[in-house]
């Protein structure tokens, strides 16, 4: 034992019964059910979407509403009750409107949210519970969960609680916090397994709901570090957010949501391509703006104007980076400007008026402005700061917990399926050890503003062998500008479709030292086709691909809104969303489809997660403390 590690620890426990408090404490714990897990994927900025599921748990909450209460309310009943736990201000306001929010509806209403709080936390310990309570109403929901209301004198006791916090209007703000409290205790831990920006309107209400969430982890996707390259400084990555968010009209969430002013480009846009239709260049719309009503022809004319700056910086970052070996995306230098023609394919569009044949990587000098200007205001957007410095304090490229492995997109590997060599900086590095460097690179990029590495997270974004990319080109160039399908095609990395194949699956597991007897890869990155028969569960239940098409763009080829994992103490599920209408429509109790892939045999305790590890190793500590504590 080291004598003086233990005299410190001592000093936390004034006396042995102190020590015995927390051992009694925590060898109980060990043996509560584990906390349910939710896994999202590729959320790709549908905040109404992603609000609605992660407030009703994926519909784990109607399930456990219409168990609490089966006997007692009518279906329509514990339809309005769910509605009332996910939205609860806004039914509110409407009863408000319709003078329906009576004092008996309060009353109501808060005894059968006491009721369903009481039958969703029964699992875990009362600290826990109480941890999410905050200040505001602290020892009255603490009296109301606690309180034996079955016998007679407790149960007046009870109702006068009640009746006082209506009584003294507080009903409202009660209802509310109790709503609240249902949602964050029925999801223990939420893990995000990459994309939140990009195509959808809405990023930064998503990452603010984040932000504010108890447990969370986060796993990069090549749409999340697109963004934490452009706020390290990468220009071409910012060209890149602006061009994505440009082609699916998200004004808003630039303007409003992030605060860049988009007017320089705007004016630029207008003075160089003032007439040109840009048809190609249409941006593809699926929400409308609220406050930046910028109509298609226009967005259309700055959407070519930040590509060309794009293509310009993309050629000049992949010049001063030979070893990216990526001499082919250099777009502009592979077009031959006598025949305009791009690889042999004649160009749909040959306007190019800031693109010299002679010199076509030179930026002109408005150009150079633009983008300088918009970078400025990527580096000081107070929002989008605090956003990326969230993505980098939670996130990772991979994570390992309670035997599953996750990472968004894939381990690169080669066809015979073995893991692909990558060459950095002369070393050459390859599954666990390769992403472990590309997380360095990352992280380097944003704490030590290394140039490499700035340059770098380009890379991770597009790159043939990035992880988080995992295609042999992202054809953003080809699909505006050439109609050929083999110049457009994106070859996917042999990962994908060797990870049929339980053996690999175990290979890639083994590599990452994930040693569980229930464990698993869960990755998103590539949309399952269910329409087309594709399955999200693959090598005999040992992976799951969870990207099944929440982003509204994704739906026509997927025929459904994507996939949820839900893993509790009993079981492995998959919650399979029919449709983005009915995840959003807040007057519907939204329940999806869910499907048991794996029945744990026996329950699976806390003891038995990598949480119970970390609490069997402090009792150790501490039991040798209380054996030794009167002689330190």
């Amino acid at each position: 034992m080291d004598e003086s590690y233990y005299k410190l620890l001592k000093e936390n426990y004034n006396s042995k019964r102190e020590v015995r408090n927390e051992l009694i404490s925590l060898s109980s714990k060990l043996y509560l059910p584990k906390g349910t897990e939710y896994f999202f994927s590729d959320i790709h900025g549908e905040a109404s979407a992603f609000l609605q599921l992660l407030k009703s748990a994926s519909g784990n909450i109607r399930e456990k509403t219409s168990i609490n209460f089966g006997d007692t309310l009518l279906k329509e009943e514990q339809d309005r009750l769910t509605e009332l736990v996910y939205n609860p201000k806004e039914v509110l306001h409407e009863l408000e409107l319709k003078n329906e929010l009576t004092e008996d509806f309060l009353t109501i209403n808060i005894h059968r949210l006491i009721s369903l709080f009481r039958f969703v936390s029964t699992k875990y310990a009362k600290d826990y519970v109480k941890e999410k309570f905050g200040d505001l109403f602290s020892p009255i929901v603490d009296e109301l969960l606690y309180t034996n209301d079955s016998e007679y004198n407790k149960k007046t006791y009870y109702d006068k609680l009640v009746e006082n916090v209506v009584k003294y209007g507080a009903g409202k703000d009660f209802i509310i916090l109790i709503s609240t409290f249902i949602q964050r205790i029925s999801v223990d831990k939420l893990h995000v397994v990459g994309d939140i920006f990009d195509r959808g309107p809405a990023p930064q209400v998503i990452i603010d709901e984040l932000i504010g969430f108890p447990n969370i982890d986060i796993q990069w996707g090549n749409h999340d570090i697109e963004w934490m390259g452009a706020v390290c400084g990468n220009k071409a990555l910012t060209a890149a957010c602006l061009a994505n968010a440009i082609q699916y009209s998200n004004f808003d969430m630039l303007e409003d949501g992030y605060g860049i002013n988009l007017r320089p480009l705007y004016e630029f846009a207008m003075t160089t391509y003032g007439d040109d239709p840009a048809e190609i260049f249409m941006p593809r719309v699926f929400d409308k703006n609220l406050y930046d009503n910028i109509n298609d022809e226009v967005a259309a004319k700055m959407f070519k104007a930040i590509s060309i700056i794009r293509y310009k910086l993309d050629g000049k970052l992949l010049e001063r980076n030979p070893e990216f070996n990526m001499d082919d995306r250099n777009f502009l230098r592979h077009i031959d400007y006598k025949n305009m023609t791009y690889k042999g394919v004649a160009l749909k569009d040959i306007n190019l008026p800031t693109v010299d044949p002679e010199d076509p990587l030179r930026l002109t000098e408005e150009e150079k402005c633009v983008i300088s200007t918009l970078q400025k205001d990527f580096k000081r957007s107070v929002k989008l700061n605090k956003h990326i410095k969230f993505l980098y304090e939670n996130g990772s490229l991979y994570k390992v917990e309670n035997g599953s492995l996750l990472f968004h997109g894939c381990i690169p590997l080669n066809e015979d399926g073995s893991f692909t060599e990558i060459e950095i900086k002369g070393k050459k590095y390859c599954g666990k050890s390769l992403m472990d460097k590309l997380e360095k690179i990352t992280r380097d990029a944003y704490y030590k503003n290394d140039e490499y590495s700035i340059d770098f997270i380009w890379y991770l974004f597009n790159g043939k062998y990035s992880p988080i990319f995992g295609k042999s080109q992202f054809s953003y160039f080809e699909n505006l500008f050439v109609d050929d399908k083999k110049l457009r095609e994106e070859v996917y990395n042999p990962y994908f479709s060797l990870c049929n194949k339980e053996e690999i699956v175990d290979m890639i597991l083994d590599e990452f030292e994930v040693k569980s007897d229930r464990r698993r890869i869960i990755n998103g990155h590539v949309p399952v086709k269910t329409k087309k028969g594709d399955s999200p569960v693959k090598a005999k239940g040992k992976l799951y691909v969870i990207d099944g098409g929440i982003s509204k763009p994704y739906q026509a080829k997927t025929g459904i809104a994507g996939y949820t994992l839900v893993f509790n103490s009993h079981s492995v599920s998959l919650a399979e969303h029919s449709n983005y209408e009915s995840i959003t429509d807040e007057v519907s109790s939204y329940k999806p489809n869910i499907r048991e892939v794996e029945v744990l045999h026996p329950r699976m305790l806390i003891k038995d997660t990598d949480e119970g590890k970390t609490i069997q190793e402090r009792i150790n500590v501490l039991e040798k403390l209380l054996e030794n504590y009167d002689n330190l």
